[in-house]
Formats: C-alpha cells, sequence, structure tokens
C-alpha cells in the first residue's frame, strides 16, 4: 500500500540525537550548513515520493510502504560515499551524521531494513522492463529533484556541456570459447539434457557441462579449440532445435550471433569480424557492449553527463544522465539531453558545448531548430582535416583548395549535389576526386569551429571534472553492478550526489563571503 511520509519529524524528549551531545558536537550536528543538514534539506525532503506511486497497490489495506524518501536518499548516500551495502546499512544505522541526513533524528528511529531496500530497488528495475516506454522511476525522481535544487539557486540553465565516459561492467573478460560455454551452462537444466535423443550429442553435451572453460582455454591450442568451438555450437544448435522458440533466449542470441547455418542445416563458425560489438560479452551481463577507444577496450557501458555552466555565479547542476551500451555513439546523447535539461530547468537551451564526437547531421538540424534551436558550440568535428578545403559559391558553383598545394580549382559538376576535380595519384595516373554535398557541409562546420575563440571552446573542458566525480569512486572504471539498468541507477545516484555537493559548497563559499 503506497503512503506518503512526512517530512517534518518530531523530535523525542529524551531520544534526540542533539540532545545526547555535549554541547560543542550538538551545534556542529544542528549547524545547517554541514554536508549532513545541507543533504536532508536539499535532497531528501526534496524527493518527490509521488513518482513512485505505481509501484505499489491502490489498496486501503495491508502495510504501507516504509519511507521512500528514505530509500531513495539511502540509493545516493551509498554511491556518494562510494561504499557497500553492508557499510551502507552500518552508517544508516549507527552514524548520526547520516541518521541526520535521512531525517533519522531521534535514536528510536527505525531504519528502512534490508528487504525493503532490496524490494524497492527490484521494483524499479522491473517497472522499467515491463512498462511500455520503459520509464525509469529513479531518473524521474532525478529530473524532479534536480528541477527543485535549480528553482532554489536559480540555475538557468540555458548554457551545458557535455561529455561521456565508458564504463565497465563488473564482468570477466571471457575468450569466444568461454562465451558459449558458460550460456550453455547457464542456460542447461538436467530434463534438457534428457530432452537430447542422439546419444553423441547427449555425451557431448554433458562432457562440456562437466569441463571447466577456463582450464580448457589454457590447455588447448588454437587449431584444436576452432574444432572445440565447432563442436560446442553443434551442441548448442541441437539444443536450440528441441526447445521451444520462448525458451533459452539467451543461449539462442548467442549461437546466432557466434554460428552461421547453411540451407542444408549444416553449422559453421562465423568469422570474428562479422561478429559485432554488441554481441553478448559475458551471459552474466548480456546487455554490456564492446568498445575500444583511445587505446583502451571497455566490455561495459557508456555514461553522459549534462551540466549547466552559466557564467553568473550560480552553482553548476547535472541535468541529466543518460547510460547506454558502450558502442553507443555519442551524438545518439543530444536529443535527450536537451529535452531533459529544459524539463529540469523550465527554460530552453541556448547553447550547448561539446566535443567533436557529438557533431552529426541529425544534431546540426537539431540546432538549427527555429523555436527549440540553440548554439552548437563544438571544440572539434571528429576525423582527420581532408586535403581538400571545399566552399561553396553562392551561384551554387563549388570551389576546392588544396591545402597541400595551395592550388585552387574549380569542381566540375556531375550532377545534383556531386562534383569532382581532376587529381594525380602518387603513381603518376591520372584520375577525378568526387565530392559531395555531406563533404561540403563538413568543410562548412570545420570552418565554423575554427572560428569559434579558444576562450569559448575551451568552457566545454570543465565538464571532464563531472566525468571525474562521476567514477571517483570506480576500480579502473569498473562499477560493482551488472546490467544497464543498475548501471543507470548507479550513474544517476552518483550525479544526484554531486549535485548535492556543489550545493554543499557554494553555501558554504556564501557564508564566508558574508562573513
Amino acid at each position: 500500500m503506497f503512503k506518503k511520509s512526512s517530512v517534518n519529524k518530531q523530535l523525542g524528549l529524551f531520544s534526540a540525537s542533539s540532545n545526547l551531545m555535549c554541547k560543542r558536537e550538538s551545534k556542529q550536528y544542528d549547524d545547517e550548513l554541514e554536508w549532513h543538514s545541507q543533504f536532508f534539506r536539499n535532497v531528501t525532503c526534496n524527493i518527490d515520493e509521488e513518482v513512485f506511486r505505481p509501484l505499489y497497490t491502490e489498496r486501503t489495506f495491508g502495510a504501507p510502504t516504509k519511507h521512500i524518501r528514505q530509500l531513495v536518499a539511502m540509493n545516493i548516500l551509498k554511491e556518494g560515499a562510494g561504499c557497500s551495502d553492508e557499510q551502507m546499512f552500518e552508517n544508516c544505522r549507527y552514524n548520526l551524521l547520516w541518521r541526520k541526513a535521512l531525517g533519522l533524528l531521534n535514536l528510536e528511529d527505525e531504519c528502512p531494513s534490508e528487504a525493503s531496500y532490496y524490494l524497492f530497488r527490484g521494483k524499479i528495475c522491473e517497472y522499467e522492463q515491463k512498462s511500455e516506454r520503459h520509464v525509469n522511476l529513479f531518473e524521474e525522481c532525478f529530473k524532479k529533484l534536480t528541477a527543485a535544487q535549480v528553482k532554489a539557486y536559480k540555475v538557468s540553465g540555458r548554457v551545458v556541456r557535455m561529455d561521456s565516459k565508458l564504463i565497465s561492467s563488473n564482468i570477466a573478460w571471457y575468450s569466444r570459447y568461454q562465451i558459449i560455454h558458460e550460456t550453455l551452462v547457464k542456460s542447461t537444466t538436467e530434463e534438457d539434457v534428457l530432452r537430447v535423443k542422439d546419444q553423441m550429442i547427449r555425451e557431448h553435451l554433458i562432457e562440456f557441462l562437466g569441463e571447466d572453460a577456463e582450464k580448457t582455454v589454457y590447455r588447448t591450442d588454437s587449431e584444436t579449440m576452432g574444432k572445440r568451438i565447432l563442436d560446442l555450437g553443434i551442441v548448442v544448435y541441437s539444443l536450440r532445435q528441441i526447445c521451444a522458440d520462448t525458451e533459452k533466449m539467451l543461449l539462442r542470441r548467442v549461437f546466432g550471433e557466434q554460428y552461421d547455418v547453411d540451407k542444408d542445416g549444416n553449422v559453421t563458425l562465423r568469422d570474428k569480424a562479422k561478429i559485432s560489438a554488441t554481441s553478448v560479452q559475458n551471459p552474466n551481463d548480456p546487455d554490456a557492449a564492446y568498445r575500444s577507444k583511445g587505446g583502451k577496450k571497455v566490455k561495459g557501458y557508456s555514461t553522459n553527463i549534462t551540466e549547466t555552466c552559466d557564467e553568473d555565479g550560480k552553482p553548476n547542476l547535472v541535468t541529466d544522465v543518460q547510460v547506454k551500451p558502450a558502442n553507443a555513439a555519442d551524438n545518439g546523447f543530444v536529443e535527450k539531453a536537451i529535452g531533459n535539461t529544459r524539463e529540469v530547468t523550465g527554460n530552453k537551451v541556448d547553447k550547448l558545448h561539446s566535443d567533436g564526437a557529438y557533431q552529426s547531421p541529425d544534431n546540426r538540424r537539431l540546432a538549427a531548430d527555429g523555436e527549440n534551436g540553440f548554439e552548437f558550440v563544438a571544440n572539434g568535428i571528429q576525423g582527420k582535416p581532408a586535403r581538400f578545403d571545399l566552399n561553396r559559391r553562392e551561384n551554387g558553383t563549388l570551389e576546392v583548395t588544396d591545402k597541400n598545394t595551395a592550388e585552387v580549382l574549380d569542381a566540375t559538376k556531375v550532377k545534383e549535389g556531386k562534383w569532382k576535380i581532376p587529381v594525380t595519384d602518387k603513381n603518376g595516373k591520372k584520375t577525378y576526386r568526387y565530392f559531395d554535398d555531406e563533404a561540403v557541409k563538413r568543410c562548412e562546420v570545420r570552418r565554423q569551429m575554427d572560428s569559434i575563440p579558444w576562450e569559448e571552446r575551451k568552457k566545454r573542458n570543465n565538464v571532464e571534472a563531472s566525468i571525474f566525480q562521476y567514477c571517483f569512486h570506480t576500480r579502473n572504471n569498473k562499477t560493482r553492478y551488472r546490467g544497464l539498468i543498475k548501471h543507470t541507477l548507479q550513474a544517476i545516484a552518483r550525479c544526484a550526489w554531486v549535485n548535492m555537493r556543489r550545493l554543499f559548497l557554494f553555501d558554504v563559499e556564501k557564508a564566508l563571503q558574508i562573513a
């Protein structure tokens, strides 16, 4: 049963925590500028419990919900401290500052139990999976929480910046054989073994189920391993045929990613080069994807953070957090980030600072939208600068400048939106170089980027501080979690803590200035 809680706690005559302290400690405990008081005021009190009403029954009987705002605040405190669940519960029960932050002002006030906490998180994950639009209620809560903070501190949010960070899932790096083998082990039951009628296939299946895949990979040469992976695929294919389409979904997915089947039913191993980065990297986290960026290889997710950067002395607050599989392109985050920021701040975004990875034709069109458009300030554009600079004249003709020789040529129009110029390759052979509208547009964008003053372009760089704070408690950029939803909850909670800390430091600095 859903029941809203009150933030106005009545202090006990004998059980109030501050009553049991000496004067000095009591003064610090009650200080409104201390982090625990700030957390209670700016976070706990601003959590909108109505957001989570869909998780609970509307019946008037049954046990009422535990304080939802405390459960949400516990998530934020946990990610803020970077501690384990066990450490979090210990702090919530016995650390007076944590209890003050949660609104547990009396020693007799009960902290939500482990069962309530895990049930609450489970309900959020289940709701997102089953809801038609895959709504994450924790994200909705974050937006309302941030909106309240934006309003209280008069943050405009008309100028924002964004950046992304690759984060690894809490999974082992499996070889190709281990991925398929582990999926088979996780998906196969004793009943499945009995279903297999072919004696040879059944013997192979039992053998695979009983082996240690890691030891097999370590002890087997590459040629033998190739044959063994193929045998494993034949077993999986046979098991797939005797199971319904709705069964063994993960096993079916892995087989479809790793093998090909011809019209005669022969199983062949797919070329590694043809396997997508979205393929299963570890069956313990099927959502994780692979990506290599900047010399680093990641199996996990990409987190995009958008924050305000107004030059009015106000604190910069994170307004949008998105988490996608690691192979997601940065330019796919922009539209939602702009929309969510506008929803949080109540103001139209006038300017966006980003790096070149966010540039795309769709985003340039989004920025050029008259009513909802914004100035797109990117500190670069993806890819190496082209040899030729393209300039479309007012009469529609194309001027081509060779940057290597400084030669200026008039391009010949081949058809609408396509031009060519004669060139000589390194072997002295004469040929043609072709250009299309997209190449012309890229040159225009690059010139626009180059014309932006450096002081303006470097404003994006400060978002790196938020990225650093986001992954501060990770080990080698690896989280404690598995699955897209859990990583999203972690990212949102961490950014909610970052916002709280910024408001705390802002208030402290303001108080010092007054003093």
